[in-house]
């Protein structure tokens, strides 16, 4: 397996050739036609990132350089505003790593401690942790920060994508093509080869799709897409937009800012110059106009944009997986093999470790490629899984019925694993550590205890207490 083509460019495809091009017995072709725009959204990162670039061993990822040339900011947390009810917030704080937070993690989740204590959640999450004790002293660049494994990053997805285009172009072992895709001829059940706009002829002896949600050569393997998320996850289009900065010290902290509505919610993504914002919101409970006005109503009210000049696009989005985002000799990644919703900033995440387990594989000549293939789909789907049962517990735990859109949330019942994490927590001759929350969900979350614990507190729910309020 040394050729491999890569369709479409953008984030995910030239993620997928940062890291496999490292590996210098594969050659890499990316086929990037500059005729197709890039989404541009998807500006807000996890920790992870940090790994990933680790693991590329591209030298731009080594200072904070790449930062500034993507117009970056650093990210300490996530905070939710308006969830449990309109009025409360909470915070999803990144840790340090240290043994001060992990310690103050297991005591909080093992020690039976009233509610009261933690009734503030933000004064609980800025007190006793470093990252997030971080946002409440100011607005911190990135010069200070060299390398900052434990932050995520709000980025220009535009010009990151074309950073890793550059710094991996440099790379003997990788070339791209500006065309587009024609035709695509199969030897029985495997793409045999591509035939260009120009006719140029592409053979591979492995395809990666990341042309987004059309999926252009793992459709043609007849991969089929899996909606079934969509029953417990409503929103399915965003209103996206750039803005100059209007109130600077307001708007730009080092935490992603996301605003629920009445139909949705609303993402700030603090640049250095400027915010990307976007409302995500149920076309099953409102219309894009009515959309588009509550949109402009909260930019207008929270920051005082004039609503004259907010003109957003539309992006309808798909929420699915394709369970077998690996068939034959095409593996899609990205859009192409699933999507939820970017609550949690966890689509370039989870593309990254997608790109990871493909790395992992190929390079690994002890394992069957049927085996490979197998394994790479049964670990995609679980780590899909575990960011749904996640993101849903941010509307199932609300207190809203102000609109059809939270009634039909709060009214959707626990699944199992929902129901055990959740059993953990909350009884006190159970434990809510590490290893049961990896026993839980399969040992492939992003998310691990200490991230249950700051939703459950978010949520007014207490640690080992049966007294839930939800």
């Amino acid at each position: 397996m040394n050729n491999i083509v890569i369709v479409g460019g953008g984030t995910t495809g030239w993620s997928a050739a940062a890291l496999l091009s490292k590996d210098k017995n594969f050659n890499i072709t990316v086929i990037e036609p500059s005729d197709i725009p890039t989404i541009g959204v998807g500006e807000s990162t996890i920790p992870y990132i940090n790994v990933f670039h680790d693991n590329t061993e591209l030298e731009i990822f080594n200072t904070s350089e790449w930062l500034d040339t993507v117009e970056g900011t650093l990210k300490f947390s996530i905070e939710f505003a308006d969830y449990d009810t309109i009025g409360s917030k909470w915070i999803h704080p990144f840790l340090s790593g240290s043994s001060p937070d992990k310690d103050i993690v297991e005591h909080t989740c093992s020690s039976e401690i009233p509610l009261s204590i933690y009734r503030d959640q933000p004064d609980f999450v800025n007190d006793n942790f470093v990252l997030p004790n971080l946002v409440t002293k100011g607005f911190i660049k990135p010069q200070p920060i060299e390398k900052a494994g434990s932050a995520g990053y709000h980025i220009n997805a535009v010009k990151y994508a074309q950073l890793l285009k550059e710094e991996t172009l440099k790379r003997t072992n990788v070339i791209c093509i500006d065309n587009s895709v024609e035709e695509i001829l199969l030897d029985n059940t495997n793409i045999d080869k591509l035939v260009l706009k120009d006719n140029t002829i592409i053979q591979g002896d492995l395809f990666i799709d990341c042309t987004g949600f059309k999926g252009l050569l793992i459709e043609k393997v007849n991969s089929k897409w899996d909606n079934s998320y969509s029953d417990r996850l409503f929103v399915d289009k965003a209103l996206a937009v750039q803005l100059p900065y209007n109130d600077k010290l307001k708007q730009q902290q080092n935490t992603t800012y996301c605003h629920a509505l009445g139909n949705g919610w609303v993402w700030n993504v603090p640049l250095q110059e400027r915010i990307g914002t976007g409302y995500v919101f149920s076309s099953r409970h409102t219309s894009d106009e009515d959309a588009l006005e509550e949109f402009k109503e909260h930019l207008s009210s929270m920051y005082g944009y004039d609503k004259a000049d907010i003109h957003p696009r539309t992006v309808p989005f798909k929420v699915g997986i394709r369970p077998e985002s690996w068939k034959n000799n095409v593996v899609a990644i990205g859009l192409s093999s699933f999507f939820l919703e970017p609550i949690e900033s966890t689509a370039i995440a989870t593309m990254h470790y997608q790109v990871e387990t493909i790395y992992n594989m190929i390079t690994n000549d002890h394992i069957l490629m049927k085996d490979k293939i197998k394994k790479f789909n049964y670990t995609n789907k679980l780590a899909v899984d575990s960011i749904a049962s996640y993101i849903e517990l941010h509307y199932i735990f609300s207190k809203r019925d102000d609109t059809q859109f939270w009634k039909d949330f709060t009214s959707l019942p626990l699944t199992s694993i929902q129901k055990s994490i959740l059993d953990l927590y909350t009884d006190p001759n159970k434990e809510l550590v590490r290893e049961t929350v990896k026993a839980h969900t399969n040992g492939h979350s992003l998310f691990d205890q200490s991230s249950f614990m700051f939703l459950f507190l978010g949520f007014e729910i207490a640690p080992n207490s049966k007294e839930l309020t939800f």
